[in-house]
Order: structure tokens, then sequence, then C-alpha cells
């Protein structure tokens, strides 16, 4: 059995910190600059579906009646947190607020990234790419990118890094407490966070981390799901749960669609070859390459410690996360974000002793061809960054309404024109009704 990765140093002081800060706030840039880069309103026009509905939910009712309404079934902790300050401004500058805390959420959650990533003794390389693919990768663009809707893909992301990488320095009690509270958060945010109970269990068993602290984190884990559950079978519209072939076998085709997004424009599928050849992949490319993904995480897992145990429980994570959420119910790019993030960290992680001993020069050529590779697709797409409609319109639209009547009740609609069939599908108080009387009294702040 191969020995542990001899440790690193990696102690880090005031200077050697500055770094990661500076990573994260370059993540905050780059997560907003993809929305003004499609469209330079986009910052100030877009408020994005939940983004707009919750701080509308808070103003109606109160922050804790919102909290605790459940949202497509589950709880929806750090998104409904989130939108407590953004209900507190006059509501013309939700857009504009909105998209700057998720800029400030994904800088957060980058700068962790990178702490964590540091602190398990990577090269710097490492530590800056796998810190800044939340929010370079081009998937993300496609709906993910700065949505604080979508902050659950981020807490999946670090959590998954804290719990497969651990500090070579050792784990201080400050490390486990704060890293209790991140899964915690997480679990409260998105039941998927159950994945992550498997990941500490391989993790103890296999002598990545300390027993007590699996045990711990295990525990704050479980406190979360459990809230999930009671949520769950009480909420007055459940999620729908039915795992088929059908859904098994589109989860399996769209990963290898998933995962050609790193080079933009590529795809796999029947194309016509030099005008008159048609050439078509094999049916069971999607469920080759869950098994390839598979049975290498599983072989990392049983045979390696340290740096390649990471790798193998990072592959194996990505599958459970866009797993779970495409056998339930449909497939959807969104559920394909965590598992590209990670599988990409994992390559990075894979490749760290290679990259230590390659010369800055090459790195850097390396660095800029894949930024040329991903500019096609650098901006958010269409669909993410058009103003549909744009909220400076739909607040004039409401309140010329609501001064021609003040006794009707209006429905705000968020981009992408959302929500579909003017909010019929949701309940109250996470409903889009808004009587005019509501908006009055707003007028007269």
């Amino acid at each position: 059995m191969p020995a542990p990765s001899a440790p690193v140093s990696v102690r880090l002081t005031r200077r050697s910190i500055l770094p990661l800060i500076a990573i994260g706030a370059i993540a905050g840039v780059i997560s907003l600059g993809r929305l003004w880069l499609f469209d330079t309103h986009a910052p100030f026009e877009v408020l994005w579906a939940e983004d707009g509905l919750f701080p509308l939910c808070i103003r109606k009712a109160d922050f804790v009646t919102c909290l605790l309404d459940p949202f497509a079934g589950y709880f929806l902790f750090l998104p409904r947190v989130l939108a407590l300050p953004i209900s507190w401004l006059d509501w013309q500058w939700w857009a504009l607020a909105s998209n700057i805390a998720a800029a400030v959420l994904a800088a957060i959650a980058c700068f962790v990234a990178a702490f964590i990533l540091r602190r398990f003794g990577l090269h710097w390389f490492v530590v800056v790419v796998g810190a800044l693919v939340p929010v370079l990768a081009p998937i993300t663009g496609l709906e993910a990118i700065n949505a604080m809707g979508s902050s659950y893909m981020l807490l999946l992301y670090v959590s998954t890094l804290l719990v497969a990488l651990p500090p070579r320095s050792g784990l201080t009690p400050t490390y486990v407490v704060v890293g209790g509270a991140l899964l915690l958060l997480t679990a409260l945010t998105i039941p998927s966070a159950g994945v992550l109970v498997l990941v500490l269990l391989v993790m103890g068993i296999r002598g990545g981390l300390p027993a007590l602290v699996v045990g711990s984190w295990i525990a704050a884990l479980a406190a979360g799901l459990a809230v999930q559950v009671i949520v769950a079978v009480t909420a007055e519209q459940r999620r729908s749960v039915s795992i088929t072939a059908e859904s098994l076998s589109l989860w399996a085709d769209s990963i290898p669609t998933s995962i050609f997004t790193f080079w933009p424009g590529l795809s796999l599928g029947e194309y016509t070859f030099f005008a008159n050849f048609t050439l078509a992949p094999i049916a069971i490319t999607g469920w080759l390459m869950a098994a390839g993904l598979f049975f290498v995480g599983i072989w990392l897992i049983a045979r390696h410690h340290g740096r390649l145990l990471a790798v193998g429980v990072m592959l194996i994570a990505g599958l459970g996360f866009g797993l779970i959420p495409s056998a339930i119910g449909y497939t959807n790019n969104r559920y394909f974000v965590v598992p590209l993030l990670l599988w990409c960290a994992a390559l990075l992680i894979a490749l760290d002793p290679v990259i230590a001993r390659t010369r800055v020069w090459v790195l850097a050529l390396i660095s800029a061809l894949i930024l040329v590779i991903w500019w096609p697709a650098m901006a958010a797409s269409a669909f993410r960054a058009t103003p549909a409609p744009p909220w400076s319109s739909e607040v004039a639209r409401v309140e010329a309404a609501c001064r021609a009547d003040p006794a009707f009740v209006d429905r705000p609609i968020f981009t992408p024109f959302w929500p579909p069939n003017w909010g019929d599908g949701l309940t109250e108080p996470t409903h889009p009704n808004l009587p005019c009387l509501v908006v009055w009294k707003w007028l007269d702040e």
C-alpha cells in the first residue's frame, strides 16, 4: 500500500493569507463580471428567479415565516437568509443588491476553497485554479453564475473539499468547529448534502480523518438533514420523488454532454461527416463514463491515502451529487455543475506533483490556452444574463398599476420571465401575489 504523501509546510501567516483574500476578491469580480460581459445592464436589471421572490416574501410577511416556508418541497436556508438584507432596501434596488450579494458570496466561498486547498499543502497553481473554477467553469455561465438561489452549489463544492482535504498540519479545534458549522449550513440548504455523510464515513474508515472529527461532522450534517426530512414530509407541496429507468438513463447520457462543456462548442451526438456520412456515438457512452469515474474512484479510495484518496472521494461524490436530483426529478444543467467542479478539482489535485515540477512559464502558457478555449463561453448565457423583464421596468409597471387601482393585486415577474404561469404553482407566503395596499405602503416610506 503506498505511503501517505509527505507533509508540506503550510503554515499560514498574515502575509500568506493575503493571496487567498486576493483570490476571493478576484472570484467575486469574475462572478459579477460574467453577467456584465453579456449585457452591461444585467447587474442592474436582472433579478433572478428566487433571488427576487424571497425578498418579496419577507416584505409581504416576515423573515421567520418565509424562512420556515418550504420551497420545492425542502428547506432552503442560505438563500432565504441572504434575502433578508435585500428586503430592507427600496425594491427598485433589489436587482443590483442581489447581484452584489451573490458576488460577495462567491468571493467568500472561493476564499474558503483556496484556504482549504492551501492548508492541504497543494501547489499555488492548484490552489488558484481549484478556488476559481466555480466562477470560471463554462457550465456555471449557463444558469448558475452569480445567483443566490444557486448558493448550494458553492456550499457543496467547498464542503466536499473540507471533508476530503484535511490540513496537513493537523486539525485544530477551531477548524473542526467552523467546519461543522459549514456542513450544518450546507445540510440546511440542500438535501443532497447527505452524500457527504458517505464521504465522511469513507474518510474515517480509510484513516483520512480522526474518528472524533468524523462523528462530530456527521452529527452536524445529521442535524441539518433532520430538518430537511421534517420539512419534506410536512410540506404542503411535496417534491415528486420517482426513480425510473428513464431518469437514470437521462442522467448517464448527460454526463458526457456536461463534460464536453469544458471545451465550449464540442458535442457528442449523431453528426454528418463530409456531407455523405452519418456517424453516431455508442448508445452507452454515458454509462461507460459513469462506470469509469466510479471504478477509478473506488480503486483510489481502496488503494491510496492522502492526496489520491481525496481524488477518489471527489470522483464518487461528484457522481452522487449529480445522480440524486437527476434520478428523482428531471435532468437539468444545474445538477451537473457541482460534479464538474469536483472532477476538475480532482484532476488538478491528482496532477499536483507534476504541476509542482513544471516551470512557471509552462503553467502560464497552459493557463492562457485554457482561457482562450473558455473565452467564447465566458460571458453568461443569454438565458442567464438577459433582463427578462428588466427589473426597473417591472417596478415601474407594478407601481403604475397600483396607483391606478389601490385595490388591485399584481404579480411581479422576475428574470427569466419567472415564475411560470404567474406563480400559480406556488403558495403563500412564497408567492408573487403583491397587493397594491402593500405597494402603497412602500411608496409612502
